[in-house]
């Protein structure tokens, strides 16, 4: 195996991931969006998922299904306020992961809170709800980092019988990729049961959100 370039060019996908941007509250600006301004802001402060650079964050026709799918309350005077970003941005983070579905049940009691006034005393927004989310994620990402690095030697020591450099990288990339796979659907299993066997039955809504696909629809 290639080892030094193998292992500088996981090295370096770990760090693109630790040091990708996560909007702050202090990033959002303080008056409220057209929608065409709000497409520039999550593209200019947005990526982590970006396989290309013409792929994109956020377009219209997204904020239209968001707003369609009741992901997202109505707006004022066709502008978007600082919840609304906050929301948009749990929705990107979201997304790759769950089902349109999924995500509004995660989403409607919490904005609802929010919106209702019957927040925590401590916390006295989304945005502040979302910035202790974030600061725990940069806090606590060594642990992430950990496990990231334990696959991936896992990955490389389990082929160090095969001879060949060249296949041995080979079915470690493929044995790096599958362990991933099984952790993150492992992760969604979570996610998914929280939502089904304890968000739904504990925090149900008098309003529920509207219908829209089935419980595996992808949001678009």
């Amino acid at each position: 195996m290639a080892t030094e370039h193998f292992d500088d060019y996981l090295t370096n996908i770990i760090e693109v991931i630790k040091d990708a941007n996560r909007v702050k509250s202090s990033d959002i600006p303080n008056i409220d969006l057209y929608m065409d301004q709000v497409t520039t802001f999550m593209d200019d402060h947005l990526g982590l998922f970006k396989r290309t650079e013409s792929d994109k964050i956020l377009t219209k026709t997204m904020i239209n299904n968001y707003s369609k799918y009741d992901l997202l309350p109505p707006t004022i005077k066709k502008k978007y306020t600082n919840d609304h970003i906050v929301m948009m941005l749990f929705i990107y983070y979201l997304k790759p992961i769950l089902s349109i579905t999924d995500i509004k049940e995660l989403l409607y009691p919490i904005r609802e809170m929010f919106a209702d006034g019957t927040h925590p005393d401590s916390i006295n927004n989304l945005k502040e709800f979302h910035d202790r989310i974030v600061e725990s994620e940069n806090t606590n990402f060594h642990v992430f980092e950990e496990r990231m690095n334990d696959t991936i030697n896992i990955s490389k020591t389990m082929f160090e019988d095969v001879k060949d450099s060249k296949q041995q990288e080979l079915l470690s990339i493929f044995a790096a990729s599958y362990l991933f796979t099984i952790q993150a659907s492992a992760q969604k299993h979570m996610i998914t049961s929280l939502i089904d066997g304890y968000l739904t039955k504990n925090f149900s809504n008098s309003e529920k959100p509207k219908d829209s696909k089935s419980k595996d629809g992808k949001s678009k």
